[in-house]
């Protein structure tokens, strides 16, 4: 990477980190504002903001009277993604038990992608609960398996693409450019021991 670039890099994930910090502060005000607290986890709203959001439910009769035919009778294709996500997700768990332990590259923590916490909204009835963890789960699932995929890349092949792709993850912009063979040879070993002495919540 040259010194342009790496600058550049290094104001991003400045950048990154201050965004991270204002993104934090509003969640905090938002917690007050929408009266309720998080513990271990665990959502819970003021009693009063419970019951008003409660009050802003639409029934779940009501609301599959109100939800257009073309809704309906999509849905089965939407929900039956379900099938191959839980397939993916256990794959990721066994790949990163068996080849991260194998290689001594840090897990990455499934916790930090996957939260189905809307379920907990007052204001959602059951139907738009499930769709809403559907939504957080498969998102979620992706982002993690995005994750374990590029610690594989970091460890496996770091070299850049010939040319320009789009959506590159976090770790792209230290891989060795395409044709450098000289540095890729030289470097290959401390890109891997940088990822192995990688805190496991590095980059998630």
């Amino acid at each position: 990477m040259n010194l342009k670039i790496a600058g550049i890099v290094a104001r991003i994930e400045e950048m990154e980190r201050e965004l991270e910090q204002e993104i934090e502060q509003e969640a905090r005000e938002k917690r007050e504002e929408f009266h309720y607290s998080i513990n271990k986890k665990k959502i819970v709203f003021e009693e009063a903001s419970r019951k008003f959001q409660q009050k802003m439910r639409t029934g779940t009769l009501r609301y599959l009277r109100e939800t257009p035919a073309k809704s309906l009778l999509v849905a089965p294709v939407i929900y039956s993604l379900y099938f191959p996500l839980f397939l993916l997700d256990l794959w990721i768990w066994l790949y990163q038990s068996v080849c991260f332990r194998a290689y001594g590259i840090p897990r990455v923590d499934r916790s930090d992608y996957v939260v189905l916490d809307r379920g907990h909204l007052p204001y959602l009835n059951p139907i738009e609960q499930f769709n809403c963890n559907y939504c957080g789960y498969a998102n979620g699932l992706i982002a993690y398996a995005r994750e374990v995929a590029s610690r594989t890349e970091q460890y496996f092949c770091p070299i850049k693409h010939a040319r320009r792709i789009l959506g590159t993850h976090s770790r792209y912009q230290s891989f060795f450019n395409f044709g450098d063979a000289e540095n890729y040879r030289t470097g290959y070993e401390k890109l891997r021991e940088n990822l192995q002495k990688e805190d496991p919540g590095a980059n998630g």
